[in-house]
This record gives C-alpha cells, sequence and structure tokens, in this order.
C-alpha cells in the first residue's frame, strides 16, 4: 500500500506509522510532513518528486496537482490505469491528512491570520479520498489511527465498513471546516446575521426518549465551553430529554444573578428562587417558597456546593442538581443519592443567539436580557432601598418565566409565581394563591404591560406594595392613577422580558 501525508496535526503519527509501516510499501508527503517524518526515523519521499515543485505563492500551493490527486481519485480499473501509466502517475491507497487551524487562528481576531490558516489542499485531499472510499482509506484526524491499526493487525485489511465509517467522518470534518470558516469570517467582517445559517451539532448523545417514551431523542453539543451539553456530570442516572430543559431553564436563570442565589425549576419555569447570605439559606428559602411544587425538580446555584448546603438537599427529592463546583463533604454526600444527577456546569453566559425549531423551519433571536436601560418611576410613592431590591430581584426572576408572569417576591425570596396563563390578572391571582400568607408586604414583576388597573386593585386587596413592569399599555395612566391612590410604588422599565 502506498500513503500520502499531509498533516498539520502531528500527534500520534508516528506511533501510527511504525505500527503499520510493514503493510506499507511507499510513504510519500509535503515536505514539511516528509522532513517530520525522515528527522523521525521514518523514510519518505517529497511529494515534489511526483509534482515538480515543493510549493508555491508562498505555501499556499503544494498538493494541487493532477499527479497526487489522479492517484487518490483512480478507480483501479482498466480505462484508469491506462491513464494513469500514461502520464506516469501511481495510486494511493491511504490518505493521512489533517487541516490548518482556522478555529484556533480566528481566537487571535487577527484577519490575515485567520486567512491564512483556511485550508485549501488539505481539504480538496480529504474530499478525494473520501470520494473514493472503496479504494483509498482516509485518515482525517489522528482520532482514526487506532481504529485502522486495528483492522490491519486484526485482517491485514480495512473491510469496507471502516472505510465507509472514514470517509463519512471525513465528509462531516470538512463540512465543520467550512462551516466555521462561513462562520467566523461573516462575524470578522460584518456587524450583522449570516443571511445564511449553519449550525454544526457534535459529540452526539443518544437519549432514553424525547418528551414522551414513544419520541426518539438525542443531545448535539454546538459549542465547547457553555451550557448544559458541557456540563461533567458527577454522579446520578443518565440525563433525560425533559431533564435537559429544566436543567437549561434552571441554569439560565442563576446566572442573571450576582448574590449567591438558588433557583428551584419545574417544567421549565422557576417554582421558587431565592438570593441569601448563605448557600444553605438560599435553597431552603427557594424550596419553601413552593413546597408543593418542588418535588422531582431541578436546582441550578451559582456558588461553589458545600456540606451544609447538602446536608439539606439529601432531604428532598432532587431530579438535578447543578453547581459551578462541590467540596468534596458535599459531593460525598450527594453521591449516595444513587438517581440525583449532579452537574458540575460553568456559569459563563451564552453570547450565542438562541434558536429554535418549527416545521419546516429555525427561529433566530438574542438572548433575552432582564437588563433595562433607564427605570423610571411612575408614581408619587417611591419604593425604600429594601423594597427596590426585591423588584429587581422579581424582574430577575419574571424575565425566565413563562408568560403571561406573575411574580411575587419578598427579601429577596419569590413568594409566588403565576406563569403560563392566557389573562395576566388570572396569573397573577395564582401567584397570590401560592404565596398564601406570605403575599402581604411583596411586590410584583410583571414580564408585559399591566393592560388594566384590576392587577393594582388585586394588589392592593392583597397587600402588596410594589410594582415592576415595561409600561407601554394605552392604560398606562389608569394602572399609574391606581397606584398613586393605593400609594403603591411604580417603576416602568421601558423594556419587555416576556417568554413564549
Amino acid at each position: 500500500m502506498k500513503a500520502f501525508i499531509s498533516v498539520y496535526d502531528k500527534t500520534g503519527l508516528i506511533d501510527f506509522l511504525n505500527a503499520i509501516k510493514n503493510k506499507l510499501d511507499g510513504i510519500y508527503g509535503t515536505e514539511g510532513t516528509v522532513k517530520y517524518l525522515k528527522d523521525n526515523g521514518i523514510d519518505a519521499i517529497n511529494s515534489s518528486t511526483l509534482t515538480g515543485f515543493d510549493d508555491l505563492l508562498g505555501g499556499r500551493v503544494k498538493t494541487l496537482h493532477p499527479a497526487v490527486f489522479a492517484g487518490l481519485l483512480s478507480k483501479r480499473d482498466l480505462e484508469s490505469n491506462k491513464q494513469l501509466e500514461k502520464y506516469g502517475y501511481m495510486d494511493f491507497d491511504i490518505l493521512i491528512c489533517n487541516l490548518y487551524p482556522f478555529v484556533e487562528a480566528s481566537k487571535s481576531n487577527d484577519l490575515p491570520k485567520m486567512i491564512e490558516n483556511i485550508d485549501i489542499g488539505g481539504l480538496s485531499l480529504i474530499r478525494a479520498a473520501a470520494k473514493n472510499y472503496k479504494n483509498v482509506v482516509v485518515l482525517s484526524d489522528p482520532s482514526d489511527y487506532d481504529t485502522v491499526k486495528n483492522c490491519l493487525r486484526k485482517s491485514n485489511v480495512v473491510d469496507m465498513k471502516t472505510r465507509e465509517m472514514l470517509a463519512l467522518r471525513a465528509f462531516s470534518r470538512s463540512a465543520e471546516y467550512d462551516v466555521q470558516i462561513y462562520n467566523r469570517l461573516y462575524r470578522k467582517l460584518n456587524e450583522s446575521q449570516p443571511d445564511d445559517l449553519f449550525i454544526h451539532g457534535y459529540e452526539k448523545i443518544d437519549l432514553r426518549y424525547g418528551e414522551n417514551p414513544d419520541q426518539e431523542a438525542y443531545m448535539f453539543k454546538t459549542d465547547e465551553k457553555y451550557g448544559i451539553p458541557n456540563a461533567v456530570q458527577l454522579s446520578g442516572k443518565e440525563l433525560s430529554y425533559n431533564n435537559i430543559l429544566d436543567a437549561n431553564a434552571a441554569l439560565e436563570t442563576v446566572q442573571d444573578f450576582d448574590d449567591i442565589t438558588s433557583v428551584i425549576v419545574k417544567h421549565r419555569t422557576p417554582s421558587g428562587v431565592s438570593s441569601a447570605d448563605t448557600l444553605k439559606e438560599a435553597f431552603i428559602n427557594a424550596y419553601n417558597a413552593d413546597p408543593e411544587s418542588a418535588y422531582g425538580f431541578v436546582v441550578a446555584l451559582n456558588r461553589k456546593l458545600d456540606g451544609d448546603t447538602a446536608r439539606e438537599m439529601q432531604k428532598k427529592f432532587i431530579e438535578v442538581l447543578i453547581a459551578p463546583d462541590f467540596d468534596s463533604e458535599a459531593l460525598e454526600l450527594l453521591k449516595k443519592k444513587k438517581n440525583m444527577r449532579i452537574l458540575k456546569c460553568s456559569m459563563d453566559r451564552d453570547p450565542e443567539k438562541a434558536i429554535s425549531s418549527v416545521s419546516g423551519g429555525l427561529l433566530l433571536q438574542d438572548r433575552l436580557k432582564w437588563q433595562y436601560e433607564n427605570i423610571e418611576l411612575k408614581s408619587n410613592t417611591e419604593a425604600d432601598n429594601s423594597k427596590y431590591r426585591d423588584l429587581e430581584f422579581a424582574w430577575k426572576v419574571v424575565a425566565h418565566t413563562k408568560s403571561n408572569a406573575m411574580v411575587l417576591a419578598k427579601n429577596r425570596t419569590t413568594v409566588g409565581i403565576g406563569a403560563g396563563q392566557t389573562s395576566r390578572i388570572e396569573s397573577l391571582r395564582i401567584a397570590i394563591e401560592r404565596g398564601e400568607n406570605n403575599v402581604k408586604g411583596s411586590v410584583l414583576a410583571s414580564d408585559a404591560f399591566i393592560p388594566f388597573d384590576d392587577s393594582v386593585i388585586e394588589c392592593y386587596k392583597n397587600g402588596i406594595n410594589g410594582i415592576i413592569e415595561p409600561g407601554g399599555s394605552i392604560r398606562d395612566d389608569d394602572v399609574i392613577k391606581r397606584c398613586n391612590e393605593y400609594k403603591i410604588p411604580l417603576y416602568f422599565t421601558g423594556k419587555r422580558v416576556f417568554l413564549h
């Protein structure tokens, strides 16, 4: 077998070639690769003996020549053999090639560096060999070496199933490479969103099932850093589809808090949120905010989990626990709960657009942010510092609560949450009902404008003495008038945080 080799990443190459050298009767490669092989005791022939040049245009052209590509694309039939013989070309049976590190180069934000790390010849070699997989074994990444080595050791040949799999991997890697070039180069050259959307999902994980047992489901990564797909699972059963959705909702909520905070989520919306001076206090408060809903829940924390908090958690039925880190005592205690899924997860927010699927298409939007540019006091009564802090706290929670969302909070802890209703006043009534005797003295956050003064009347009747909302209703004056009548502080944020 004859091999052609042109690699940037030389990891494992020498060990691989030494392991299969008795199967090879010739190694050809580009100048830099051949030098590396010879320096490591492996005989190889420079591709210039086939093409007539080492490289052109400062290295931009090395392998783009019929002598190389005819050897990779030959069908090995009579006509192909005649043509190769006519020009003095040879067949290649193995291609070992990987690409310039464009993604790594793009992190510098240096456009010339990015351009020079767009691989042309290597990508063409990989595609040619993958197209001709029945005759050429294509190794497009060092992770492929063991697969081929084991095949050759076992049977002296690379079977067709392995060739097909290696070709598909090669096409996948070349497609990803082009997607990365387009996406990253577009962001560098333009401020707008690309007209064409390319998404690359990788490291596929088969899930037991989707939202229901008869639905197949999978999880892919689209990034190497952010979110639940990149969390490290330290203990517990495998994650389900619904676990992942709830965990993502809990994570995105807790990421919005700088204070020590615990977020409990059921069905992709918070049921209890609390910020406190200690993590234990925050967790207890979040749980007690709605203990009836908090059964089989997901909880996210934004601080390292300590033993005291872990002991409180041992008493509860927790499906998924998310934290940025765990001390050894906490982890040892919670690992005893075999069914609890424990995830160590980055608290960094994902800066990319949020994507949702619909039949026949995709929806793309900026990620929702609670931050407002200007908050305006609209009533004659102003909130004191403690009440204002609760208003801001409630606003952060309502930004992660399903519409029409109404959130009551007191002492940096949710009191009652009404969500997912077709009527805003009904959401408020649910929040009041959930809060029971703790509603008095709380504040209200609404994810969209309050359309009628009936919500203000309901607040007054139940002792709620602060409201934060976007404003913008044609009846804002009615709401303001009623707040002034009841001496309820009213703040407009000028932005909506509606989560559909």
